[in-house]
């Protein structure tokens, strides 16, 4: 059956031509059954864990919309006790890993008590968990885990409970906090809850899938959609192009920037006085980040066009100088700038030239277009600093 990737863990939706005897039942609709696992994947995916579709990001790809070809989905083959995972890439703990096969592979696991993907059989022969008896039932949940030794593929059974007392098992839950011991990341997502019941020619375990509960949660972090950054209302234009203004952002200030973290923001270009700017008032994505000091920059090249004699950049400001100045020019740095970031400039005028500030106490000469470097230096800040980088001439044509 076709629809939401999503919608056979929200609706149980499966097909009909689901293998074994493991199908979709419990759902999010009103009036199901809801396991943990339910709740626990959404937090999980809030953290950034998950499946990662490439389906999601093909347009035409035949299985997109079948949540039961998709990556994850488990379902009983070959014996009752024996689930078939589909591969794909999860991430957990913001890293990209390949399970069960990875995409186009798929991985067979069986429930019994050698298994290697069984969480508390810690990769020995014998395990904890004891065979179900006539009339008992459980849950087992299947998961991904950083496990790469055994595809990233765990399994965890829950206490059996007789079908007879009308008590719905109880999900196992240890791996909630720890996946297996042996891993140091602690993260897992979970891809079904398994309900089994005995069956006397279930293995060594005795048991026979009878549910295959959908439980993925997928993580698409593609297309990142900006949202325009201003000061002003709906629509407007002004410009939040430093950190500064984006603590101050609400009625609240912030703390981004004496913290260590990064940001990036979709805003507009702005300009400096007596010059023109070819993104003034256009869309400009900004990142700001610390090198020795807090400092923000626009992400791709700008370009800033001036006649004015005396140019004060900083990080935030346009990167490409096309001058034609009317006199002898000075053009200086203020506040901090990343170690690698590039100011080109190029000097149009044919007589007048001018200076770039290299430090605070050293400058270096920018000749004008009629000399045999046309006008153009090109400059690297090599050392950050908060109030006194460091710039070197790289360029000369």
């Amino acid at each position: 059956m076709t629809g939401n990737p999503l919608s056979g863990h929200t609706a149980a939706n499966h097909a009909s031509a689901m293998t074994g005897s493991g199908v979709f039942t419990d759902s999010l609709e009103d009036g199901e059954h809801i396991t943990s696992p339910s709740l626990t994947n959404m937090l999980e995916g809030v953290h950034g864990n998950g499946i990662m579709l490439e389906e999601d990001t093909a347009g035409t790809a035949s299985i997109r919309d079948n949540p039961e070809d998709l990556p994850g989905v488990c379902e009983q083959v070959t014996n009752t006790y024996t689930v078939r995972i589909v591969g794909g890439h999860a991430v957990l703990d913001g890293v990209l890993y390949k399970f069960a096969g990875g995409p186009g592979s798929s991985q067979d696991v069986e429930l019994q008590t050698s298994s290697h993907h069984a969480r508390q059989g810690s990769h020995t022969s014998t395990s904890n968990y004891s065979a179900l008896s006539s009339g008992q039932e459980a849950l087992i949940v299947v998961y991904v885990s950083t496990n790469t030794a055994e595809e990233c593929i765990t399994w965890e059974m829950g206490t059996p409970v007789a079908t007879s007392s009308n008590t719905y098992p109880t999900t196992p839950s240890a791996f909630l906090s720890t996946p297996l011991a042996s891993l140091d990341v602690k993260q897992s997502v979970v891809l079904a809850v398994l309900r089994v019941v005995y069956s006397a020619s279930g293995g060594d375990l005795k048991l026979s899938i009878s549910e295959s509960n959908d439980k993925r949660v997928f993580v698409r972090p593609t297309p990142l959609y900006l949202s325009p950054v201003t000061s002003g209302a709906v629509g407007a234009t002004t410009p939040v192009d430093i950190h500064t203004e984006l603590d101050a952002f609400n009625q609240d200030t912030g703390n981004l920037s004496t913290s260590r973290f990064g940001a990036l923001w979709q805003s507009f270009g702005s300009q400096i006085a007596s010059t023109t700017a070819g993104d003034s008032a256009k869309d400009v994505l900004y990142y700001s980040g610390t090198h020795a000091a807090r400092f923000t920059r626009s992400v791709f090249d700008r370009v800033l066009v001036s006649t004015a004699t005396s140019i004060d950049i900083t990080s935030a400001d346009a990167n490409i100088l096309v001058l034609t100045p009317g006199g002898s020019f000075t053009i200086t740095t203020s506040g901090p700038f990343p170690a690698g970031y590039v100011i080109e400039v190029q000097n149009l005028h044919a007589s007048n030239t001018g200076t770039f500030a290299l430090t605070n106490s050293t400058t270096d000469a920018i000749d004008d277009s009629a000399h045999a470097t046309n006008g153009y230096a090109r400059y690297v800040c090599t050392v950050s600093h908060a109030t006194d980088p460091t710039f070197v001439r790289i360029g000369v044509f």
